[in-house]
């Protein structure tokens, strides 16, 4: 009888730390995946563009790519500042990885590139995540936000794709990204 409550105090004792630990962890999921959320947000709509200097509205800035990737959503930027970074949400990612030379040439190339496809962009002002296994593209610039429209995945880089280019300098980038991380 001593044996089993003993036991069953054990059991008790370590079911309350698995609990505690299993809401501390999805409370730092879910404060994660909000922040990344938040930055995604700014970076769509702007705000953390720094000014140019010549004033130029209509110059391409950043290029974004949002790929859903199942149960979230990654989030690749390029800036002409410098700036790339990877959000995941529901969490995670990396940022600066612009400070990295091969990071950088890709970045560069992905901007260029969007630069190349921008005439099959519109005008946004809505920054909704594609849906399950899709993908889209956007063009900043100081004056707007431009988007494509939602790829499917499987689609991107199929022959005739006029984004599959896009797709390819975006998937290079991120190889660089994780290389650098």
């Amino acid at each position: 009888m001593t044996r089993t409550l003993i036991v069953l105090a054990v059991l008790l004792c370590a079911g309350l730390v698995i609990r505690s630990r299993w809401q501390a962890w999805t409370l730092r999921r879910a404060q994660t995946a909000a922040a990344a959320a938040g930055l995604r947000e700014q970076v769509l709509s702007r705000r953390m563009l720094p000014p140019r200097p010549d004033g130029d509205p209509t110059v391409v800035r950043g290029v974004v790519m949002d790929w859903s990737l199942g149960s979230g959503v990654a989030t690749l930027i390029a800036i002409d500042d410098g700036t790339v970074s990877l959000y995941l949400n529901p969490g995670g990612g990396v940022i600066g990885a612009g400070t990295h030379p091969a990071v950088a040439r890709a970045a560069a190339a992905f901007r260029q590139e969007g630069l190349r496809v921008r005439h099959a962009f519109i005008e946004t002002s809505s920054f909704s995540a594609p849906g399950p296994d899709s993908m889209a593209f956007y063009i900043l610039t100081d004056a707007a936000t431009l988007k494509s429209g939602v790829v499917a995945a499987d689609q991107i880089g199929k022959t005739g794709d006029p984004l599959g280019p896009l797709g390819a300098a975006a998937q290079a980038l991120l190889t660089e990204v994780r290389r650098a991380k």
